[in-house]
């Protein structure tokens, strides 16, 4: 299945550069910078950005957000946002006591590691460049901030959460003193106590709503598996508006694909979803496969789904999941049925026979030996389109 660039994921890409560019302006202008340094940070900025959306690109084609790479960044915008309002509030504290642990946390939340150090240690680099810190303070910023990505998940899993988060208050509290003695050659206690407030609230950010904001990443995927089901949905309702028999059509298969997965404990959300879609290229004439995976590219559906798409009817690819092989089972089933008339079916044994005999050819032309729906599975799910009364 090839990738192309879509409007939605496009958007958010162009989001976060903008926001490198506005966040760094709006930071450098606080602090009275010449119009010279804010060419250099611009183009030190787009550099960046660069990167950045190369660091999400490759994340995103190795499934590293949730296990799909149909991903819109939707966590990652607002994440990113967050950073950088707490880097400028952040820049009115005293110096050595920025917040850039948080920084790191929250992007380690809404993100990956490799997202969470790239920015952060870019927002520490802009920092201290636009504020004129020191070399040590730099380093300390940088270290923080590895501390942050490397153990906001170990204390989000760990049964040793108690000992990460100590360690992260230890962190707060004793790096700030020491770089700043390393700097001044001078001991301030109140960086010792300040840090120590840091640390604890960090501490509190871990425990209480790190795993909040991680859940919501983690929940992207069925998040979006949801939100294309709903009425309002806009493909939804276009298909409507184009033909209901063809709509009708969609919610029997998805209905019926879901509990059939429900049966053999496959994925019930991906065969719903997929169920209602699968014929959805109607729309635009022509390949059906096609113009089905085109169009669900194009609403950025998830990757399982897209998958499911394109496989239908086994035209280009056979099943290669147990969902995409419910789908296709039902599907198939739904469309012969849909053939006859009320008064052929009127009869059980009609009825019975044509379920069958559709099902069983299905299975005997090989369609599903590469998609691990085992015999028990599909004699399960045959005897329950056998017996469910819905169907007709």
């Amino acid at each position: 299945m090839s990738d192309r660039y879509v409007a939605k994921r496009v958007i958010n890409l162009f989001l976060i550069v903008f926001l490198t560019l506005a966040g760094h302006l709006f930071l450098a202008s606080l602090y009275d910078r010449f119009w010279d340094e804010l060419i250099i940070y611009l183009i030190i900025d787009l550099i960046f950005s660069a990167l950045f959306v190369f660091v999400l690109e490759r994340g995103r084609m190795s499934r590293l957000f949730g296990g799909n790479r149909e991903t819109v960044y939707a966590k990652i915008v607002p994440g990113y946002f967050c950073a950088w309002a707490i880097l400028i509030a952040g820049s009115f504290l005293p110096e050595f006591l920025r917040p850039v642990l948080l920084i790191a946390i929250l992007m380690t939340a809404v993100g990956t590691h490799e997202v969470s150090l790239c920015a952060g240690i870019f927002l520490d680099v802009i920092l201290c460049l636009t504020l004129g810190c020191s070399v040590e303070e730099l380093v300390l910023y940088c270290l923080l901030t590895l501390f942050g990505c490397m153990l906001a998940e170990a204390v989000a899993e760990s049964r040793m959460r108690f000992w990460y988060v100590a360690v992260v208050c230890a962190v707060s509290t004793m790096l700030p003193g020491l770089f700043y003695y390393m700097a001044y050659r001078e001991v301030r206690m109140y960086l010792f106590l300040y840090g120590a407030a840091e640390g604890l609230l960090t501490d509190v950010v871990l425990l209480v709503f790190y795993q909040a904001i991680a859940s919501g990443r983690d929940a992207e995927l069925s998040d979006v598996t949801e939100d294309i089901l709903e009425e309002g949905y806009p493909v939804r309702r276009e298909l409507k508006q184009f033909s209901k028999a063809d709509y009708h059509h969609a919610e029997r298969v998805s209905s019926l694909a879901a509990k059939c997965a429900a049966l053999v404990e496959a994925d019930e959300k991906l065969c719903a979803a997929a169920g209602f879609y699968y014929r959805i290229g109607i729309l635009e004439g022509g390949s059906i496969t096609e113009n089905g995976v085109r169009i669900a590219q194009r609403e950025c559906f998830p990757e399982a789904v897209i998958r499911i798409i394109s496989e239908y009817n086994g035209e280009r690819a056979l099943p290669s999941s147990t969902e995409s092989a419910i789908v296709h089972m039902v599907d198939g089933l739904v469309k012969k049925l849909e053939l006859f008339d009320e008064k052929t079916m009127s009869s059980d044994w009609n009825q019975d026979m044509v379920i069958y005999q559709t099902l069983n050819d299905f299975s005997a032309k090989g369609i599903y030996d590469k998609s691990g729906l085992g015999m028990n599975m599909f004699l399960k799910i045959r005897e329950y389109l056998v017996n469910e009364k819905s169907l007709l």
